[in-house]
Order: C-alpha cells, then sequence, then structure tokens
C-alpha cells in the first residue's frame, strides 16, 4: 500500500459553521495544505463524516429579518477537494451512525473503508495530522 501523498489529514469534529467562518474553515485550509505541501488526502471521522454525504440541508441563517445564505457548505468544500485531486477517506462505521442510507448518499470521489481500514492506511503516509 503506497500513499500518493505524503500527509493524510484526519478531521473528526463535525462544525456546523457560523457567519465567523464563512471566509475560511478547517476544510478551506486543508485545501491550501493540498496545494503548498505536496498533496494530501483527508479522512472525515465522527460527525465529520457527514461531510461526505450528501443531504438537502443548504447553509443558511436569518439575522434581524435577513437570510443570511453565503455559509460555509461542507459538502461543496468537499466535492472542490476531490476535484483538486484529493481522496476523501470515510471508514464504514462512521457511515453506519449517520443512518441506513449514509452509504447510498457518500459524495461522487469520496471513499468508503472497512472498519480499522484507516488505520491501517496511515504507515503509507509521512505525517498523519488530526484537524
Amino acid at each position: 500500500m503506497t500513499a500518493t501523498k505524503s500527509t493524510l489529514i484526519i478531521v473528526e469534529r463535525g462544525y456546523r459553521g457560523a457567519v465567523e467562518t464563512q471566509f475560511a474553515d478547517v476544510l478551506y485550509f486543508i485545501r491550501a495544505i493540498h496545494r503548498q505541501c505536496g498533496g494530501a488526502d483527508v479522512a472525515v471521522r465522527g460527525m465529520a463524516a457527514s461531510y461526505a454525504v450528501s443531504c438537502d440541508f443548504r447553509p443558511a441563517v436569518v439575522i434581524a429579518g435577513r437570510t443570511l445564505d453565503t455559509l460555509t457548505d461542507p459538502r461543496r468544500l468537499i466535492c472542490d477537494l476531490v476535484a483538486d485531486g484529493v481522496t476523501i477517506w470515510v471508514e464504514e462505521t462512521d457511515l453506519t451512525a449517520l443512518g441506513p442510507s449514509a452509504r447510498a448518499r457518500l459524495l461522487p470521489g469520496a471513499r468508503c473503508l472497512p472498519a480499522g481500514g484507516l488505520v491501517a492506511r496511515w504507515p503509507a503516509y509521512e505525517r498523519v495530522w488530526f484537524m
């Protein structure tokens, strides 16, 4: 098993986003790391696994009667990462925790691993970072 990229970045905490972070969040930062550090793969675990599953939710908040719908959308950012050549990993156990249809709604380009499959891949990377 050989990784083509030197860094595996693991995101475990899902963050719903807020007005303050609409210009930069962890996935935006990972995109910059991928571009500047010779490539990266990303694993989303726990509630962050929901980032790799399609849904009808659109991030928006109403403030003083005005709808702000320019908030960060992690699913769009995952698609942007895939388009940039980042491999997105999700373990089956995290998908199962999101409900019976989560596996079928995995975003294009996201890859499912069996339980423990992510840890088995770690030796193929020079670095494993948790964000």
